[in-house]
């Protein structure tokens, strides 16, 4: 079943728990997939205005080459919730504009996931009919975020502690969107499990998409 208009889906889950594998599948199964992580590093290269805003803020120390450094800013803001509320201050406003007008492109897709890690907390949950949220037993999460050797199971470990729970996260989505469908999808095994996990919501999300009983006010 597709839905009678386009629908947009928050995809999340914290470090580790595999947001973008889910975000991949629903990809191949039609979705139009907007992926916060790629909006933000798009705007820290381009968006000159922006990096100038990082640097009053954070100091040179975190610019290479007139851009915002990532793993500075990450160095700073991960070890620190005040830093990161400040950057997000920064960031929120133009992920959330620059978001708005991939929305606003032509698409066939029946629906739109956007991707992020704080969709909930951020400026975009108020444009979603609907919550993806990613889940895995935390020693999983910790096994996937160091596999690639990029950060160390400690780093994770701080990581994950200043990450809001996928509880937390489903409540506020509920007081933010009162009404609007949540699915929780358990990638605590292998991928197979995963894709079929995937494919049931996605089709649960079209036909509740579909529904007349919706509420889009």
């Amino acid at each position: 079943m597709t839905p009678d208009r386009h629908i947009v889906i928050g995809l999340t889950g914290n470090l580790g728990s595999g947001k973008s594998t889910v975000g991949r599948f629903a990809g191949e199964f039609g979705a139009r997939v907007i992926d916060s992580d790629q909006t933000v590093r798009d705007l820290l290269t381009n968006d000159s205005e922006l990096a100038s805003s990082i640097q009053g803020a954070f100091g040179s120390e975190v610019m290479l080459d007139g851009r915002p450094d990532r793993a500075a800013l990450a160095r700073i803001v991960f070890d620190d919730p005040s830093e990161l509320a400040r950057l997000e201050e920064i960031l929120y406003p133009r992920v959330g504009e620059r978001t708005a007008e991939l929305l606003a492109e032509t698409t066939a897709a029946p629906a739109t996931v956007i991707e992020a890690i704080k969709i909930v907390e951020g400026p975009n949950v108020d444009r979603l009919d609907a919550l993806w949220l990613v889940v895995a037993p935390p020693e999983v999460q910790i096994e996937r975020a160091t596999a690639t050797g990029r950060i160390s199971a400690a780093e994770a470990q701080r990581r994950m502690a200043v990450q809001s729970s996928p509880d937390d996260k489903e409540r506020l989505f509920r007081a933010r969107r009162p009404g609007r469908r949540v699915w929780r999808i358990d990638n605590g095994a292998d991928l197979q499990a995963l894709q079929q996990r995937v494919a049931a919501v996605w089709e649960q999300t079209l036909a509740y998409g579909a529904s007349p009983t919706l509420d889009t006010s």
